[in-house]
């Protein structure tokens, strides 16, 4: 429930500070004067977007405030979510500079715009001749039959439910994306894992494989300078082991005169030792010479697989070959991971479809049995104001099984839903868009709305002059109705119905005035006698005549 509304520098008005009661009050002044002002501020203040043109050039910033009652309304978890303070009073609040950057407060709390715009949505429901076009909207039209049928708890955990089954049915159209290009890929990339795996990659050593490879092109060669090298060891000449031997046999002799030659005769043992291995070692490559032709065969099999592999890939290391071999090993992993996922996805959303099934039926079921005390209420409803012939009719359909074969399911379930209507006795039921003039789409919300509020909690309802093009028994009517809704929840008219203004509990009064070298609007709280003034006037005119005020006392019930 609105509590309290603060404007200030806003528009044609410097400071408007109004208490709001519960129940029905009515907003009524001269056209121009302002009445749209407040509801604009109203809108400004619970997040719609501010149009710089309509602040003040006072130098001062606008400041808007509202204090609400929330203690019939369950909006605990909306605070909770939004990491907010919950009180039952709360107040929101919002402040423009004049280039009409502003900040957003919910119990002194700044928060972002789109979080303001979606509490006032549940704060707040505004309602003109114009915005009655919601009656055409699906999810209107879902919303009043759901609330009716007191399903809103059910429907809403469908709709959680539909939400995470539609974002599956995205994940899956990528993940079946994802799998198609796979199968472009996987082949080659196995082709080429394929070729390096039986590379045999982590047992070959490239330099021992090079080093077989040469002497393999040099056998010959190699051959030829071993058997000269073993000839020269063997030489009984020439061999310098032989000649090492004597200069040892020299210098054993010659360390016992002298010790300074011990150092030599050292010397030359160490290279006899070096010596004798170099010829063991010549004589062990001359019998590892000899390569089959199936070894010198592997070997070149595998230089080539080596080269072939390296060019084709752009790398010059084993190394490199065996990283590759690695990635490789990955990505088909997370190939094979995909189609794993589509697979599970696709588990995954047929256990949700069958249970969202279900529960779209159960809905469905529920929904039909109350159609007709629906449509009931609201034929008794339009009666009451002027339209005895004219009835509202609920089509529940459900459409064709989808390409599947399966049956289809929605965001509302398994239904659509048409609201049709006729007006005249006889007539033919039309969709309401085609049928329906302003004045009657007006009484038809009308009575919607107040079919909800008898037995729900609504936000504060403001209606902006639907009463337009009514008047006389209707607007009476009409004022009933809207008492009838007051005794439920808060209710705001703003009218310029005399019928109406009068059966308000609380009547505002919006004015404006020159004031030095401009105009302001200001809102007055209108006590008895000036509502019988104020209503003399909407009756009669500026000249106000005693049939006139007799005729307002008449309307509220004043002697």
């Amino acid at each position: 429930m609105l509590c309290r509304l603060e404007i200030s520098n806003y528009a044609l008005i410097e400071n408007v500070d109004l208490t709001f009661e519960p129940g029905f009050t009515t907003i009524t002044g001269e056209t121009g004067a302002g009445k749209s002002i407040l509801l604009k501020a109203l809108n400004l203040l619970l997040g719609e977007r501010v149009d710089t043109s309509v602040l003040r050039q006072s130098g001062n910033k606008c400041f808007l405030e509202a204090t609400f009652d929330l203690s019939k309304l369950k909006l605990e978890s909306f605070f909770q979510n939004n990491a907010l303070d919950f009180d039952f009073q709360c107040i929101v609040r919002r402040e423009f500079t004049q280039a009409g950057k502003s900040r957003c407060f919910i119990n002194d709390s700044p928060v972002q715009l789109n979080v303001l715009k979606e509490l006032g949505e549940k704060l707040i429901s505004v309602h003109t001749q114009h915005q009655t076009l919601a009656l055409f909207d699906t999810d209107f039209q879902f919303d009043v039959l759901d609330y009716y049928a007191n399903l809103e708890a059910v429907v809403s955990g469908y709709s959680k439910k539909y939400k995470a089954y539609r974002d599956l049915t995205n994940q899956l159209e990528i993940l079946q994306n994802q799998e198609a290009q796979n199968r472009k890929d996987r082949d080659y990339k196995t082709f080429l894992l394929n070729e390096l795996i039986e590379a045999n990659l982590d047992k070959l050593n490239i330099e021992t494989l090079q080093s077989d490879y040469r002497k393999i092109q040099n056998v010959e060669k190699i051959s030829e300078a071993l058997k000269n090298a073993n000839s020269i060891f063997s030489s009984e000449q020439l061999s310098p082991l032989n000649s090492l031997r004597s200069l040892i046999q020299i210098l054993d002799e010659l360390k016992n005169f002298d010790s300074k030659f011990n150092e030599l005769h050292a010397r030359l043992l160490s290279s006899k030792i070096e010596m004798e291995d170099v010829e063991n070692e010549l004589l062990e490559q001359t019998e590892n010479l000899n390569f089959s032709d199936n070894e010198a065969q592997l070997v070149k099999e595998k230089i080539d697989s080596f080269n072939a592999l390296s060019y084709k890939h752009n790398v010059r290391t084993i190394e490199e070959l065996i990283s590759l071999r690695n990635q490789l090993e990955e990505q088909i992993k997370e190939i094979e991971s995909v189609e794993k996922s589509v697979t599970e996805t696709e588990l995954e959303i047929a256990k949700l479809y069958k249970e969202l099934l279900t529960e779209a039926k159960s809905i469905s079921k529920k929904r039909t049995s109350k159609i007709p005390e629906l449509e009931k209420t609201i034929h008794s409803l339009l009666s009451n104001l002027a339209m005895p012939d004219a009835q509202l009719k609920i089509e529940l359909n459900q459409p064709h099984n989808g390409p599947s074969g399966h049956e289809k399911i929605g965001v509302h379930g398994i239904d659509t839903i048409e609201f049709m209507f006729k007006t005249n006795l006889g007539g033919q039921f039309l969709p309401i868009k085609k049928i329906a003039s302003g004045g009657e789409l007006s009484r038809l919300m009308l009575s919607i709305l107040s079919t909800l509020s008898s037995t729900k909690n609504l936000p504060t309802l403001i209606f902006d002059e639907i009463d337009t093009g009514v008047s006389g028994e209707v607007a009476a009517k009409m004022a009933t109705e809207f008492m009838s809704i007051g005794k439920n929840i808060q209710i705001v008219v703003i009218t310029h119905l005399p019928q109406v203004a009068a059966k308000g509990s609380v009547h505002l009064h919006v004015s404006k005035e020159n004031k030095e070298t401009k105009t302001v609007t200001f809102v007055k709280q209108l006590n008895k006698k000036e509502r019988v003034i104020e209503l003399a006037k909407m009756i009669s005119g500026e000249k106000i005549t005693e049939a006139a005020k007799e005729n307002a006392m008449n309307l509220l019930n004043i002697s």
